[in-house]
């Protein structure tokens, strides 16, 4: 199975070409929708949710955002046990950090970032990497490559990732057929600029929970004013309407419900207002959501200002059921 055959991790059970089964009600495929049930990346905001207005000098709720899916993203293959076996170094380090099979169509994102990210054949693990080059056909360095457990939380208490905020990169990526089926299954990632966050958090460090980590481990570029800290969770309050917002069928309708639903954590920097993020393979399904559509949601967006590990979320009853428990990947 490639990136090109991922699917919502939650649709009826289904064989793809290759002999791949997609997962149906007895549980998720790692590959497709990773982490724990408890992850805050698959926890819904809760009705015990405390939300504040977005206060930062930087960060101005009128300017909408983009979702870059074409570049300046995080592509995603899934490797087969058949692919060729490739050799994946840091860059510098003349021996091997991992051999596993690779698709031959593999290829970082081609901004300066460069990112790339494996999932190993048994769908357990992903190879994440920042600034990655092929090299040949047996060969990809990155500047950081970092490996994450599929089936764990998708954080870690120390930098364990290749985004600022420490956890894995892939947490909340928008996945090829989320939008286009109507759910977005899990919280949303977003950057904003680095003056638009606060350095000074409410624990003297440059960054709040789920985070554990920031841009130059202290957050040095950020800001010193306001409440949006790298790891903040916005999201729409529930008493915004969104049958009051034009909203069209598909795609739109489904980043709105995430957006309340659910919501989005800040994980990056980037140059934009808020920018969310999708693999490649989600372009057509993004290119389907309007500019004006994503600036009314991102004008309604709020802090959920307790969300914390005893509370993920805000606490209190999740607006969405628990996602469903992952399953063992088995080949056909």
């Amino acid at each position: 199975m490639r990136r090109r055959d991922t699917l919502l991790g939650l649709l009826p059970a289904l064989l793809l070409p290759g002999g791949c089964a997609l997962p149906g009600p007895a549980g998720r495929d790692p590959a497709l929708q990773p982490f724990s049930v408890d992850s805050p990346w698959n926890t819904a905001i809760g009705t015990q949710a405390r939300f504040v207005p977005i206060d930062s000098p930087a960060f101005d709720p009128a300017r909408g955002a983009r979702i870059n899916s074409r570049l300046w993203s995080h592509p995603v293959f899934v490797a087969s046990p058949e692919d060729p076996v490739v050799a994946i170094h840091r860059r510098g380090d003349a021996d091997a950090l991992r051999r596993l099979p690779v698709p031959p169509e593999a290829r970082p994102d081609a901004s300066s970032d460069g990112a790339l990210h494996l999932i190993t054949p048994d769908h357990r693990e992903v190879i994440e990497m920042w600034q990655a080059r092929r090299i040949g056909a047996d060969r990809i360095e990155a500047r950081v490559v970092v490996v994450n457990d599929l089936t764990g939380p998708g954080i870690a208490p120390f930098w364990h990732g290749a985004r600022a905020y420490g956890g894995s990169a892939i947490g909340g990526l928008i996945r090829r057929g989320e939008l286009a089926a109507g759910e977005l299954p899990h919280a949303l990632a977003a950057a904003v600029r680095p003056e638009a966050l606060n350095r000074h958090g409410p624990d003297d460090r440059a960054w709040v929970w789920p985070a554990s980590s920031a841009d130059d481990g202290d957050g040095r570029r950020y800001g010193e004013r306001g409440n949006l800290h790298m790891g903040s969770l916005l999201a729409i309050p529930p008493e915004v309407r969104l049958d009051t917002i034009d909203l069209q069928p598909g795609p739109e309708t489904a980043l709105a419900r995430a957006l309340q639903d659910r919501g989005v954590l800040i994980t990056d920097c980037a140059a934009g207002n808020l920018v969310l993020y999708a693999e490649p393979a989600a372009a057509d399904e993004v290119a389907r959501i309007r500019p004006g559509t994503i600036a009314a949601l991102v004008a309604r967006l709020q802090i959920v200002a307790n969300n914390h590990p005893a509370s993920v979320g805000g606490g209190g009853r999740p607006r969405r059921p628990p996602v469903a428990p992952l399953r063992p990947w088995t080949r056909a």
